[in-house]
């Protein structure tokens, strides 16, 4: 790899700094378009490997919902990737996504096959002022118009 290759994921990477670290989560979930709100506490653990080039995301709930990710840049496609695996699926997970710096905004489209069908959906991760993130899922109602399915926000440990 050139030096000129080597510096531009190194710099395309540099968005997830602001991620590294153990955070504390306020969690709502939403079933369905209809559904009442589930709420829950949760913790991530994130940390980069590789010489900085992909973070690791571990995730735990009060629930005993597990996930795990690994999120980085892809030169060949010119966008961010990632997979994604949990307690709830057997499939993996996988995004391409777009970073917007003037809003500090990672905005990912993910696909997963499920038996029988591909499910396509839509997340946003905002850094706020305060330095929260807030985490967002966006999945196809039975209608077939998004909803928010999980709302995230989430607070950097002390």
């Amino acid at each position: 790899m050139s030096e000129e290759a080597a510096r531009k994921i190194a710099e395309a990477n540099e968005v997830f700094e602001r991620d590294v670290g153990a955070w504390d989560s306020d969690v709502e979930i939403r079933p369905g378009p209809d559904a009442p709100v589930i709420r829950m506490k949760g913790t991530y653990h994130n940390r980069r490997i590789a010489g900085g080039r992909w973070l690791v995301v571990e995730y735990r709930s009060d629930s005993g919902f597990e996930g795990h990710g690994v999120y980085g840049w892809d030169d060949v496609r010119g966008r961010y990737v990632g997979i994604w695996v949990d307690s709830t699926q057997s499939a993996i997970a996988q995004s391409e996504g777009t970073w917007d710096p003037s809003s500090r905004t990672m905005t990912y489209v993910t696909t997963a096959d499920l038996p029988g069908r591909t499910l396509r959906y839509r997340e946003v991760m905002e850094g706020r002022e305060d330095g929260a993130v807030v985490y967002r899922n966006f999945m196809p109602g039975p209608d077939g118009r998004e909803y928010e399915m999980i709302h995230i926000v989430s607070r950097r440990r002390s």
